[in-house]
């Protein structure tokens, strides 16, 4: 049974309801090769993907281990930052007490002054009482030799007695003083006891804080000596991811002049084989099939002078355009409508009908292709919910 033009879309109806038919039309038309390029290129671009995550997980643990070393450099950087305000308290609390110390030893001073002077005032007193008890002596000395002046020694008497009264209220009162000067000598020498003490557990307290000042010192070297080797750690890391950025770039380029060279190899022969299967398929069945060439001299097609091609297939007065893709982008369809329109200019002949055959197309191609008046016939890409 021969199939005409009119038979067409009835097939293509049957071939859509019937998916197996389909691949039984595949199996006969495409080669073996043909057959196994999806699934090569499948396993192909799933061994490309897990390389690229293998690559992606090591910059991410390379990423933490920057994270983890400059948080330790913070809370290294807080420790020694509080050690040295703990440093500043204590050297203006060893000024204030060097202070203290001073005055109080400028109190110290004055009071040795003042006993000085005590002390010298009370020998002047014990040489005055020395120089009046000689004067007694002589007093009752003349006394004795001189009877007749008893009145005037009594008097003398009474005035030195007077005067002695007035010396023994002196002594009394400068005893009290130096009493009381003693008791502020013994307060003075408590206090300084107390200093002393003092002074003895503050020298103790630096003595711990030089200790742990020491501690922190060999700490701190330790740690700047770890942070040192951190560093070149970081150093060898970055230099290594450095190395593994270039092998990465590498390998994406010889991964993609590979896939340009694997689709450009397989995208010409197949569409060589498609259109020399359907050709013979078409010639069969009683279908006029032509490879139409013309030179663009205008650059209408391709924005440059240049040679358009066309399949067109001619039966009963009605004129189709197919084109056979190995896959399709939204941005082929403007170029393939141009050459449609270029064939009918050049040719005065009328296009009834746009077929676009190929195994894969972008997401949005087919509503596109509706709306310029193409046919597609084919299998969305789902390359982009794969990225």
């Amino acid at each position: 049974m021969s199939i005409t033009a009119k038979d067409l879309p009835t097939l293509l109806a049957l071939l859509e309801q019937h998916p197996e038919w389909r691949e039984a039309l595949r199996v006969l038309l495409l080669s073996e090769d043909l057959l196994r390029m999806p699934q090569e290129f499948e396993a192909f671009r799933a061994e490309v993907y897990r390389r690229l995550a293998e690559l992606a997980d090591a910059l991410a643990r390379s990423i933490e281990m920057q994270i983890r070393l400059a948080e330790a450099q913070a809370r290294t950087e807080e420790r020694v930052a509080r050690l040295e305000e703990a440093v500043v308290r204590l050297a203006e609390a060893q000024a204030r007490t060097e202070e203290r110390v001073a005055r109080l030893e400028e109190a110290v001073a004055r009071l040795a002054e003042a006993q000085a002077r005590t002390e010298e005032r009370v020998a002047r007193l014990e040489e005055a009482v020395a120089r009046l008890a000689e004067a007694q002596a002589r007093t009752e000395e003349r006394v004795a030799r001189l009877e007749e002046a008893v009145v005037r020694l009594a008097e003398a008497q009474a005035r030195t007695e007077e005067r002695v009264a007035r010396l023994e209220e002196a002594v009394v009162r400068l005893a009290e003083a130096q009493a009381r000067t003693e008791e502020r000598v013994a307060r003075l020498e408590e206090a300084v006891v107390r200093l002393a003490e003092a002074q003895a557990r503050m020298e103790e307290r630096l003595a711990r804080l030089e200790e742990l000042t020491a501690q922190h010192a060999e700490r701190i070297q330790s740690l700047e000596v770890t942070v040192a080797r951190l560093a070149e750690v970081q150093a060898r890391t970055e230099e290594r991811l450095t190395r593994l950025e270039m092998r990465v770039a590498r390998m994406e380029e010889r991964i993609m002049r590979r896939l340009n060279a694997f689709g450009a190899r397989w995208g010409l022969r197949s569409e060589r084989a498609w259109r020399e299967g359907m050709r013979v398929v078409l010639e069969t069945a009683g279908f006029d099939v032509e490879r139409w060439v013309a030179f663009d001299a205008q650059g209408e097609v391709f924005d440059y002078p240049s040679n358009v091609e066309l399949d067109v297939v001619v039966r009963d007065g009605q004129t189709l355009i197919v084109e056979l893709r190995t896959s399709v982008s939204r941005d082929a369809l403007p170029t393939l409508e141009r050459k449609a329109k270029f064939y009918e200019r050049q040719t005065g002949r009328k296009v009834h009908r746009r077929i676009l055959v190929t195994p894969w197309y972008e997401p949005g191609v087919d509503e596109m292709a509706r709306r310029l008046g193409w046919e597609i016939y084919g299998e969305p890409e789902e390359i982009e919910a794969e990225q």
